[in-house]
């Protein structure tokens, strides 16, 4: 094969980068973030302080504690508004007959106020004897309605003994059992100490105590009981002078005895 000939080869030359168009702006340096910038969108005001400890920061982000500050905060106001409006124990002398008993009495009618004529009655006391308003004429009486189970009741009856037993020339007391049966009345009587002695059973206008049980309802209708202990007390004239319905102290009992015996 005959020799091809020679020919000079032009050596290429690489290509130059076209150059960038002109107001183009040079690559700008990056600037390194502050230590802690970006970390937390939270405000300023709700990040911890160096102080503050790590438990109340916690508890001061989270909902439970935001919470929990309303919930303080009405109560707070709460206990100071009673406390401005607080009924005064010691201004009222009448404070101490708040404890009463709801009784359910059918046919109950108005109650008696004060100057209002005490209604009539006739009744058997557990001792079986009778009793009635006119049988005690011209004598003040202490009417009470209570029940056995009343737990008011019980708690007062020591000191209506007790004033029985102080005023018991003064007045006579009838205490009257709402809807209970003369056998429960005499087994309750018996239990707590009404009976004998010299506050017990007496009956009449004798003095002393007298128990009646009111099973029909018929006299705690007419004196419109709806909730016991309740208190009426009646002059010589059979008028109605002082009502109180709730547990009465032995200084209220004393002062609405001596007041029947005031002209």
């Amino acid at each position: 094969m005959p020799d091809l000939p020679e020919h000079d080869v032009a050596p290429v030359e690489p290509e130059e980068p076209e150059p960038e168009e002109s107001g183009a702006e040079p690559d700008q340096p990056v600037e390194p973030e502050e230590s802690g910038a970006g970390l937390t969108d939270e405000p300023a005001e709700k990040r911890p302080s160096a102080d503050e400890p790590a438990w109340r920061a916690r508890l001061r982000r989270s909902g439970f504690g935001q919470i929990a500050v309303v919930l303080v905060a009405s109560f707070a106001i709460a206990i100071a508004a009673w406390w401005v409006v607080r009924p005064s124990t010691a201004e009222d002398p009448r404070a101490e007959t708040a404890v009463v008993t709801q009784v359910e009495v059918e046919g109950v009618q108005k109650a008696p106020v004060v100057g209002d004529a005490a209604p009539a009655f006739d009744a058997t006391d557990i001792e079986g004897r009778q009793v009635s308003p006119a049988q005690l004429q011209g004598r003040p009486v202490w009417l009470m309605f209570v029940a056995t189970w009343c737990t008011g009741c019980r708690t007062e009856m020591p000191d209506v003994r007790d004033a029985v037993t102080a005023h018991g020339d003064d007045v006579q007391v009838v205490v009257v059992y709402v809807g209970e049966s003369a056998s429960a009345v005499r087994s309750y009587s018996d239990r707590v100490g009404n009976r004998g002695g010299d506050h017990g059973g007496s009956g009449g206008d004798g003095g002393g105590l007298t128990e009646v049980a009111d099973q029909s309802q018929e006299i705690s209708a007419a004196y419109g009981v709806m909730g016991v202990p309740s208190h009426f007390f009646i002059d010589g004239d059979g008028v109605v002078r002082e009502t109180h319905v709730g547990l009465l102290g032995p200084d209220q009992m004393a002062r609405s005895i001596e007041a029947l015996r005031a002209p």
